[in-house]
């Protein structure tokens, strides 16, 4: 009987490790960003990084898998699969996360951010965040905001002519992500907006459903909006911002000793994420303007600002966000 417990034991002991790796978590993170070899947008880069470094830190207890291409749907229609635990992680546009979160709407006002630098320096900054994650918390949506980082800096690009200035931009019909605030910006400059997803950006500049888009270099590039769209302008108007949310059940379902393992990663991501857009953005300009019959035209960035100045203001206050303006002017 002894010798038998002996050996029960023994074999309990053995498959302890089988039972742990059965337990691992893993996380499911949606994107829209095109995987390429080797990468050709700062999402890759990113989501990658924190892909390998959460599995190490984790000792492979907690892993992620990365979708790609928009496989698991557009992306304005991911939050529902976020909300459902369909997915875990959600990086989003800000201007697609303000139908969950209207407070973001004030990422669409154009030339709110100088530059890539000025952007990480105020989303590093504890008031500007934690009054985000706040804000987002208070709607008790199920998932939290844990971090910022970027896709780029946005430019204009059409099917039809050069443009350099707003009235030459005038009449364009203009695909704009899903968000009021877009509207308001294009139609002030003169354009003629219509809602896409990112996924039929393309086609509908092919088929001339809209004449006009606005993307940052590495998705001009990654998505070859150039071949249907060849007159870009580097207008520069907006940081591409992404926001990124996290499951709250999904949160819990990592053990506690990796929760703020996990979420300080996610911070760190979006560091990563500005850093690399910004220096793909410089590299893969050039490779834009060396494109066959792509004409790249440098805009007057402060005639179009001129015209959106009041905007920013109109836009904080409408959203009760008047001091996350005055922390962005701060830096």
């Amino acid at each position: 009987m002894k010798t038998w417990k002996l050996c029960a034991t023994a074999l309990m002991l053995a498959l302890a490790p089988i039972g742990m790796a059965q337990a691992q978590v893993v996380l499911k993170l949606a994107s829209n960003a095109v995987r390429s070899d080797p990468p050709r947008v700062g999402d890759q880069i990113a989501f990658e990084w924190l892909q390998s470094e959460l599995e190490s830190r984790t000792n492979g207890e907690v892993t992620l898998e990365i979708y790609w291409g928009g496989a698991l749907g557009a992306e304005a229609q991911l939050f529902q699969s976020l909300e459902t635990g369909v997915i875990d992680i959600l990086p989003n546009s800000g201007s697609n996360a303000a139908s969950t979160l209207p407070e973001a709407g004030l990422f669409s006002t154009s030339y709110l951010f100088r530059d890539f630098d000025h952007y990480r320096a105020v989303a590093n900054d504890p008031a500007f965040f934690d009054r985000l994650a706040e804000l987002q918390a208070a709607r008790n949506a199920g998932y939290r905001l844990v971090g910022l980082g970027a896709t780029g800096s946005r430019n204009l690009y059409n099917r039809t002519r050069p443009v350099a200035t707003p009235e030459e931009a005038a009449g364009l019909k203009m695909r704009v992500q899903s968000s009021p605030i877009e509207f308001r910006i294009w139609q002030t400059l003169g354009l003629i907006p219509t809602a896409i997803p990112s996924t039929e950006i393309y086609l509908s500049l092919q088929t001339g459903v809209v004449d006009a888009s606005e993307s940052s270099i590495p998705f001009i590039m990654s998505n070859k909006y150039y071949e249907v769209a060849p007159y870009i302008t580097l207008t520069n108007h907006q940081i591409s911002t992404h926001l990124y949310f996290l499951n709250d059940a999904s949160l819990q379902r990592v053990p506690e000793e990796h929760r703020q393992v996990l979420l300080g990663l996610l911070r760190e991501t979006g560091n990563r994420h500005i850093d690399a857009t910004a220096d793909l953005s410089e590299t893969m300009l050039e490779e834009l303007r060396a494109q066959p019959g792509v004409t790249v035209t440098e805009a007057d960035t402060k005639a179009f600002a001129n015209r959106l100045v009041e905007l920013q203001d109109e836009v904080a206050a409408e959203l009760g966000v008047t001091d996350l303006l005055a922390t962005i002017r701060a830096h």
